[in-house]
This record gives structure tokens, C-alpha cells and sequence, in this order.
């Protein structure tokens, strides 16, 4: 699957060669290889024996035991370090080591399955024993198809030269070293999509489009501190594509110089970002850089290694965030540990295939610049689009230095020449010394429009009456918008218009500008008569009416001699012939100008009918009718009639019978038609109007004929089997009957209704009784009522809704009553009601006695005018509370209520005060000269906060200021508790 050769001197011309290959552990295992070198000395071959394989699998730790190295069914892979000592004395041009094997496993981006050359060259003609560049990252690596990858090699070079990368092209063809082919869109500089290749780190950056491998073979190149090209080792190696369920980890922010807390914290000064992750640092000057990776897959928790403890001694490594996870990294300048390339891998823990990406930092310590730094001064540059690459310090003003440093617009670095064709506008900036001395200048590139373009000559032929044409689509080519006109060097605009306008030669010049130079083309225009059709018109004709010629009836001048659409002959129009529509007169034009065209629209009228007489008998009540329907044939509609009729409507009640004419206009030019209908009419029968009655349920017989209203006529029929008109509540039910005259045609029968509804007899129910507390809530004494009554009746006792409140109304009889509704009479019933008189328990109170106190009776508390003999809670006797006995609270009266009157109770709560407490009383005796003391410990345990006699402030007794004698001590006792009071008796000594 790859390798690389490489080399480290042992001293006296012996150097210890390193033939690392990688084997996919599905194949089979290494066996003996032969490892060719030759000189202008020699041409010799080593036949190297198979080492112990180390597994280089890109698969986690718990899963490496199921890789194909292993027995398992993961893809493994395997690095077998062939290694032996060769003695290479200096010859002319060094010396070239190479391995070469026959075959390769099938790639995506090789053609067919060539084999694998390996070289390396060493020019200890050129530097005695010196080391080659080693690859620290070694592994297959594996990387998600669509997504783009970060690979390093993780190339150091233990003398401290410096390397140059580069992709060169898989070799191998023929068994030699000669270059393989690459599939179509595949190359050795695009082994895949979109790779690019750092050349001073060798940060790989590329895209796999499809799953399968691609061979990338990488260059490094060696060279002193002179230059001079002293040895080169290449790497030859097939990247696995991969269709993944995550996605790969990135670098987020390349290496930027930051302070020890990572991004956000300024840098010390002594750095230089001089590339992507490129750094230069002072020698002696300490720094920090930081690199920021990210996972798209929002729940990866990224891990990172580094080499940056062995190949930066001294440094520190800080990790901080998960995804994204931050690296900063910080170390002090030390020329003598210089270049050094550390390589930084990440990964995002999945199994059991890794995803990750592995980064390079070039880190170069300098001593300062010998000279002061001349970056020149600030410079200006107008560019056309196609003009040549230039030399960007050649924009700047002074002397600049020579060897400073490019950056593009966005922070990116730029090499010297700028190339219109593929470099954006923008301010280039010039950075001139290194890390430990540096200045700046800028150069702001400005593009011009672009490079002119006038297009290619034209013509214009256009008719007399077209409309203004836009010049500029007349030219050849892509012309640029920004030009102008000129005809005969005057001035015109970008249209041509045949109406204000005379025809020629049209010139169109597109100004220069930034190195472009300007340019021009024209446009000739010719004029042609337009043809004349006359303007669009249109004739009315009567169906039934002569030929016409439609040419008289175009507008305008129109030439004669054009023809006409339609089949008409000499633009004759005949009725009888043709049929209406729109016909086109067409005068033939010369190129370039159209035909002309005008139209005549022919319409033809046809000759209206009012249809043939009619009659019609009508009924003197009858609705009214359209006399049009009582015309013969087909009469049209729209015409008008006789005797005010308005739209042919015969009202009976309105019009009077006779002859009624309908006339049909005509449409020019067609004559006008008319019919006649003659109308007569018949008397209606009547039945009077409708009528309602309402009768009781049991109420007598009625004859509804005299519930008609009008005048009907006598002798018509009842429907509802009623005989006579009769309606008997007790044999009929209520509903509504039909009485019915016979109508003479065309009069229809005549009918009335008559609605008979019942009305059922009232109910107020059976007189009752009810008792209630003089208390009581208000009750509704329908409820007391036997029977069903109807509820919407009155009460008499100004009762509102049957409600008696015993606080308001007084007990006695009440009298309900609901009113019939007519014809039936109203219903009545009575409830008397009788009062209890309620219990009386007082209302709540409250007491507070001394807890030392004497026994009271809580009667006395209650509020009102409670009524004796009632019961009390807690247990006590008549009512009787004793402090020595009874615990404080809340005690209820009961006095039991007559039925319906529910019991009385209220409450007297208790509450004690405990008695003050002033000690007992005691005595002191003190010296005369003694100081101040508090006779308060003199009392025993008394209650703080009480008063002194004699003056005494907080009890201090001074011998200095007081006289011996009796000091009484007062508390004062909270309501219903007295003070209480001791003494102190002092004498002095």
C-alpha cells in the first residue's frame, strides 16, 4: 500500500538505511526485499530479510483486535521497517537508493495496476553525514468520501534543515522508475479533488470523490543553510476513501500567535505568522500559539495528540472545549532548534473506523535582521483584467527590501507576482525583517470595468416606421455596456430611431484605462420605405342586404393594388356569399420592411321577428303573465309593448283586458317587426281570508266559517272531515282547515285556512302548609304546594317569585295564583305558613385573664343577648373557666334551637398572660469606696427591662453617688396581671 525510504549517518560513511513498507494484512505477509543503491562508484544491491511488523490500523483501540491484522474482518494494515547499514563514501552526484516492486492493488486515480518505485538520494558529496527528513506519521489513513481531509506526514528533519514539499508523480511503470499514467481529471499535482499541498509544512488538503484508493506520492526536499540541495525522500502511499456515518474533524482557525490562554488573549511580542500554520519566532522570545479544530457532528468529543513535548523541550500544551477543542501551545525561540515541524492529530473517537486529521506547525527561530527592515512606502496600482502578471514590489514606493513577505486580501499569504487573470482586487500587504524586527506596506489593486470591448462591425437595414432600435445589438461579439456614440463625431444616443434620425455610420467606442487600450466598431444603417395597408375598420351589413366593397371602409391612405384574406374578389363582400368575420387587406413590403396589413371586421345583422298574433284568457286575480309566451313562432326578446307594458307583463290587477302589440327593433340596417295579443278576462272565486281561533279544551262546539275573514262565498267545503264548518274541542284536535270555493277556468279554486289552537285549563296546584325559623333563609312556597302546579303564576302578600323570607314577611295564609290563558279561566291554591322562634347562643367573644388568676364564668363574654341554660365545650361547668385548671383557647356556647330552627353557639376565646416577676427580695452590702455594681443580681431571676426606685439608672448602685438604704425593683404586668415588685436592702462598709 506504500512506503518511503529513508536514512540516518552512523559515522565513518556507514548510514543506517529504513525501508518502511505498508502491507494491507488481507494480502499476504512481507517477505525478503532487495534494496538497490548506486554512485558514480557503483551499482550494488542488499537483499534485507522481513522485520516484525508493527499495525498501523486506523481503528480504535477496542476493535483493533477484529482487524484483518488480527483474524478479524476490519481492514488492518501493517508497517514493516526493513533496515540495514550501508557504507556510502562520498562520490560525485551522491547516491540514489531505490526499491521497486511489481504490482499495486487497483486505485481510483492510476491506470490499471502498476507497480511501486521507492527512492531516495543522499549527497554526502555535498554535506558529510547528515540525516534524512523521517516520517513521523505513519499509517494508511483512512478518509470520508465527500468531505475534505487534512493529512500531514509529520516530516522532521533532526539536523535542522529546511524542506521543501511538492507532489510529483507515482512512478513504477515497467517494473522501473519510470511514471505511471493518471485516469482522466486525476494528476500527480490532483491525485485527488481539490488537493493543494503546503509546501513549507506539507499540510495535504484534498477532497476523495468516490470510495476506493488514491495514490499520493509527496517530495520532500532537503537543504542546508546555504541552499544548497542535499539529499530528498519521497513518500509513496494509497489513501483509503471511505463511506462514513459521521464526518471527519477539521482545523477550524490555522495556527494563530496568541497569549497563554489561547485565542482572545494577546500575544507576546517575538512572532511571526509567516504562512498557513507557519511560524517565525525570535530566538530567546517566548510565545504561545493556538489551533482551533472542529467536528460538524455537533456531539463528538475530540481527543488530540502532539509531538510538540519532544520536538519542542520546554514547551507546554494546553487542550481546552471538547468540539471545538483549542490547542495552545507555548515555547520559547531557540536557533538552535530550528526548523522544526510539529505535527498535531486529531480525532473524534469513533469505532471502529477513526475518523481524523492530523496538522502541521513549522516553527523557525531567528536571530534579528543585521539591517533596519524597509518594507517602502504604500502604493496604488489601477489593473486592467487581461493585462500580465506583475511584480507587486515594484508598486511600492522607496526601497523595499527584497526578501519581505506577500498577503492577499483575506490574510492569506501570497507569493510576489500578481496575475490579473486569476488574483482578486484588494489591499496586498508586504511584511519586510522577521519575527524580531518587522514593518509593513500595502499595495491597493484596483481592477478596471474590464478589458474593453467594442464588439465587431454591423449593419443596420431598417423599415421608415419601425420602431428605435438599440445600436448595440447590431454589433458582433460581447461589446462591454460602458461605450458611447458618435455619427460624424456628434454625439448620439445608444438607440436608432427612424423617425428623428437620418441613416449612416454609427461609431462605438468603449473607453481604456489601467494598461487597456480603448476600442471601437460601428454599426451602418439603410433605410427602407415602409408599405401603407390604411388604418383597421368595420361595416355593419344586413343579412339579406347587397355587396359591398370593404376597401372603402379602411381608414387612412392605404395603397391600392394589396389583396384581401377570405377568398374575397376585388375585396367585394356578399351577405348571401360570405360570412361575417375579419378580413385582412395586405400590401406587400420590401425587406426589411413587413408586409402591411390592416383589417375590416364585417358584422352582419339578422332581420328580428316579433313572432305571429296570439290570444289569451285570463283570471281577474291571477298572477301576472308575459304575453311574449302567448306570441306565435319564434318572437326575439328585447322588444318593447303597447299600453305601458313594461318587458310584456299583463298585471290583471293593474291592466285592462284588449289588444297588446310587440315590437322587435331592427339592427340598422334591418327594419323593425310586430305582433299582436289580444287578452280577456274571468271573475275569481272567493273564499275570504285566512282566520285563527282559540278554544278551550273543554269549551262547546264553534262554526269556523265565522273565523273566515273577507267576504266569502257560501256553499264551499271544509278539508279535516269537519261537517258544516263545526269544530268540537272534545271530539276534533287542533289544527289548521282548509275551506275551499271552485274557481271557473282559468281561475283557480279559492281557499282560506282557518288555525284553531287549544288552550289546556291551568293548574295552581293543592293548598299546603309550611313551618319556619324566624332566622331561616327565604324559602319558595311553591315548593309547599300539593299537586303539580304550573310554575309563572303571582302570589298575593307582594310575594316576589313565591319567595317568603321570615326577616321581611309575617306568617299567615298565601295565595297562589296562574293565570288561563283565554278563553280558559285562572287557577288558584293557598299555603299558610307558621314561625319558630330561633335559639339565641349571643355572639363571639373573648377574654384575657392572669394565669395566676381566680376561676371566671365565660357567660359574661358572649356579645348580644344569649339565652341561658345552653351547654359549653371543654369540659366546662357552667361555664366556669379556672387558669389553675383550664388551658387557653377558644370555648363555644350551645343553645338548642326548636325544629325547624337549627342550634345557636358562639365562641369566647381565652387567652393568659403570665405574671410579671421581679425576683425576691435580697441584700448587699458593698464598701464605700467600692465600685459600681447591678443590684439586679441581687433579686434572684427577675424579669429584665423593669424600673428602680431611688433613682437608680439600669440598677447600678455607686457608693460614690448613692446612699445605702432599701431599692425597690419594678415590672409591670401585662393586663390582666398586676406589677410585681422586690426589694434590695444595701448597707455600706
Amino acid at each position: 500500500m506504500g512506503g518511503n525510504i529513508t536514512y540516518e549517518c552512523q559515522g565513518g560513511n556507514n548510514y543506517l538505511v529504513n525501508l518502511e513498507l505498508f502491507y494491507d494484512c488481507s494480502g499476504f505477509p512481507a517477505i525478503q526485499q532487495t534494496l538497490h543503491y548506486q554512485s558514480a562508484c557503483g551499482s550494488y544491491d542488499v537483499v534485507i530479510q522481513p522485520p516484525t511488523p508493527t499495525e498501523v490500523s486506523q481503528i480504535c483501540a477496542s476493535q483493533l483486535v477484529n482487524s484483518t491484522c488480527n483474524g478479524g474482518g476490519l481492514q488492518g494494515v501493517n508497517l514493516y521497517n526493513f533496515q540495514t547499514v550501508l557504507n556510502l563514501p562520498p562520490c560525485a552526484g551522491g547516491w540514489t537508493l531505490s526499491w521497486v516492486i511489481c504490482c499495486r492493488a487497483v486505485t481510483r486515480n492510476l491506470v490499471g495496476s502498476p507497480g511501486i518505485y521507492l527512492e531516495a538520494q543522499i549527497r554526502n558529496d555535498l554535506a558529510v553525514c547528515d540525516d534524512s527528513p523521517v516520517f513521523t506519521e505513519n499509517s494508511v489513513p483512512y478518509f470520508c468520501v465527500g468531505q475534505e481531509a487534512n493529512y500531514n506526514f509529520g516530516v522532521t528533519e533532526p539536523n535542522g534543515d529546511a524542506l521543501v514539499y511538492s507532489l510529483i508523480a507515482a512512478r513504477g511503470f515497467g517494473n522501473g522508475p519510470a511514471a505511471i499514467s493518471y485516469f482522466g481529471g486525476f494528476s500527480p499535482t490532483q491525485p485527488a479533488n481539490g488537493t493543494t499541498l503546503d509546501p513549507v509544512t506539507g499540510q495535504l488538503v484534498f477532497t476523495p470523490p468516490a470510495i476506493g484508493r488514491y495514490v499520493f506520492v509527496v517530495q520532500v526536499q532537503q537543504y542546508d543553510v546555504n541552499g544548497v540541495l542535499i539529499g530528498t525522500v519521497m513518500r509513496d502511499v494509497s489513501i483509503v476513501a471511505l463511506a462514513c456515518t459521521g464526518n471527519q474533524p477539521a482545523l477550524q482557525t490555522p495556527a494563530q500567535l496568541t497569549g497563554a490562554g489561547g485565542p482572545g488573549t494577546p500575544p507576546a511580542p517575538g512572532g511571526l505568522v509567516t504562512g498557513p500554520n507557519a511560524i517565525e519566532i525570535c530566538n530567546g522570545s517566548p510565545i504561545c500559539f493556538s489551533l482551533v479544530f472542529q467536528d460538524p457532528d455537533a456531539g463528538d468529543v475530540l481527543a488530540v495528540t502532539s509531538q510538540a513535548a519532544t520536538l519542542l523541550p520546554g514547551s507546554t500544551v494546553t487542550v481546552s472545549g471538547t468540539n471545538p477543542l483549542t490547542v495552545t501551545v507555548c515555547w520559547t525561540g531557540n536557533i538552535n532548534n530550528s526548523p522544526v515541524n510539529v505535527l498535531f492529530k486529531v480525532n473524534d473517537g469513533a469505532c471502529p473506523i477513526v475518523n481524523r486529521a492530523t496538522i502541521a506547525v513549522n516553527i523557525t527561530s531567528v536571530l534579528p535582521p543585521t539591517g533596519t527592515p524597509d518594507a517602502g512606502t504604500n502604493g496604488t496600482v489601477l489593473v486592467c483584467p487581461t493585462a500580465t502578471a506583475f511584480n507587486l514590489i515594484d508598486q511600492l514606493g522607496g526601497t523595499p527590501d527584497i526578501d519581505g513577505v506577500w498577503s492577499a486580501p483575506d490574510n492569506s499569504f501570497h507569493g510576489p507576482q500578481f496575475d490579473p487573470t486569476t488574483d482578486v482586487a484588494g489591499v496586498y500587504t508586504y511584511r519586510a525583517g522577521n519575527a524580531c524586527v518587522n514593518v509593513s506596506a500595502t499595495v491597493t489593486v484596483t481592477f478596471t470595468a474590464g478589458t474593453p470591448n467594442a464588439g465587431a462591425n454591423g449593419t443596420l437595414s431598417i423599415c421608415s416606421n419601425a420602431a428605435a432600435v438599440s445600436l448595440i445589438t447590431r454589433l458582433g461579439g460581447t461589446p462591454d455596456a460602458t461605450g458611447s456614440w458618435t455619427q460624424g463625431g456628434v454625439a448620439v444616443g445608444a438607440n436608432y430611431d427612424p423617425a428623428t434620425q437620418t441613416p449612416g455610420v454609427f461609431l462605438y467606442t468603449v473607453p481604456g484605462g489601467g494598461g487597456c487600450a480603448a476600442a471601437s466598431a460601428t454599426v451602418t444603417v439603410t433605410e427602407v420605405a415602409a408599405p401603407n395597408a390604411g388604418t383597421n375598420g368595420s361595416v355593419s351589413v344586413c343579412a339579406n342586404g347587397a355587396a359591398i366593397n370593404l376597401f372603402a371602409s379602411l381608414g387612412g391612405s392605404p395603397a391600392a393594388g394589396g389583396t384581401w384574406s377570405g377568398g374575397l374578389t376585388g375585396g367585394m363582400y356578399n351577405p348571401a356569399v360570405n360570412n361575417p368575420g375579419t378580413f385582412t387587406y395586405m400590401v406587400t413590403g420590401a425587406a426589411p420592411c413587413a408586409n402591411a396589413t390592416a383589417t375590416v371586421t364585417v358584422a352582419e345583422q339578422t332581420p328580428v321577428s316579433a313572432g305571429t298574433d296570439g290570444s289569451v284568457s285570463v283570471c281577474g286575480n291571477g298572477a301576472p303573465i308575459n304575453l311574449r309566451t302567448s306570441l306565435g313562432g319564434t318572437p326575439a326578446s328585447g322588444g318593447t309593448w303597447s299600453g305601458g307594458l313594461v318587458g310584456g307583463m299583463y298585471d290583471p290587477a293593474v291592466n285592462d283586458p284588449g289588444p297588446y302589440t310587440y315590437t322587435v327593433t331592427g339592427v340598422a340596417p334591418c327594419a323593425n317587426s310586430t305582433a299582436t295579443v289580444t287578452v280577456s278576462e274571468q271573475t275569481p272565486a272567493n273564499a275570504g281570508t285566512d282566520g285563527s281561533v282559540s278554544v278551550c279544551a273543554n269549551g262547546a262546539a264553534i262554526n269556523l266559517f265565522a273565523s273566515l275573514g273577507g267576504s266569502p262565498a257560501a256553499g264551499g267545503t271544509w278539508s279535516g272531515g269537519l261537517v258544516g264548518g263545526l269544530y268540537d274541542p272534545a271530539m276534533n284536535n287542533p289544527a289548521t282547515f282548509t275551506y275551499t270555493v271552485t274557481g271557473t277556468a282559468p281561475c283557480a279554486n279559492a281557499t282560506a285556512t282557518v288555525t284553531v289552537a287549544e288552550q289546556a285549563p291551568v293548574s295552581a296546584g293543592v293548598d299546603g302548609s309550611v313551618s319556619v325559623c324566624g332566622n331561616g333563609a327565604p324559602i319558595n312556597l311553591r315548593t309547599s304546594l300539593g299537586g303539580t302546579p304550573a310554575a309563572g303564576g303571582t302570589w298575593s302578600g307582594g310575594l316576589v317569585g313565591g319567595m317568603y323570607d321570615p326577616a321581611v314577611n309575617d306568617p299567615g295564609p298565601y295565595t297562589y295564583t296562574v293565570t288561563g290563558v283565554a278563553p280558559c279561566a285562572n287557577s288558584t291554591a293557598t299555603v299558610t305558613v307558621s314561625e319558630q322562634t330561633p335559639a339565641n347562643a349571643g355572639t363571639d367573644g373573648s377574654v384575657s385573664v392572669c394565669s395566676n388568676g381566680v376561676a371566671i364564668n365565660l357567660f359574661a363574654s358572649l356579645g348580644g343577648s344569649p339565652t341561658t341554660g345552653g351547654t359549653w365545650s371543654g369540659g366546662l361547668t357552667g361555664g366556669m373557666y379556672d387558669p389553675a385548671v383550664n388551658t387557653p383557647g377558644s370555648f363555644s356556647y350551645t343553645v338548642t334551637g326548636t325544629a325547624p330552627c337549627a342550634n345557636a353557639s358562639a365562641t369566647v376565646t381565652v387567652t393568659e398572660q403570665a405574671p410579671a416577676n421581679a425576683g425576691t427580695s435580697g441584700a448587699v452590702s458593698v464598701c464605700a469606696n467600692g465600685v459600681a455594681i447591678n443590684l439586679l443580681t441581687s433579686l434572684g431571676s427577675p424579669d429584665a427591662g423593669g424600673t428602680w426606685s431611688g433613682g437608680l439608672v439600669g440598677g447600678m448602685y455607686d457608693p460614690a453617688v448613692n446612699t445605702p438604704g432599701d431599692y425597690t425593683y419594678t415590672i409591670t404586668g401585662a393586663a390582666p396581671c398586676a406589677n410585681a415588685t422586690a426589694t434590695v436592702t444595701v448597707t455600706e462598709v
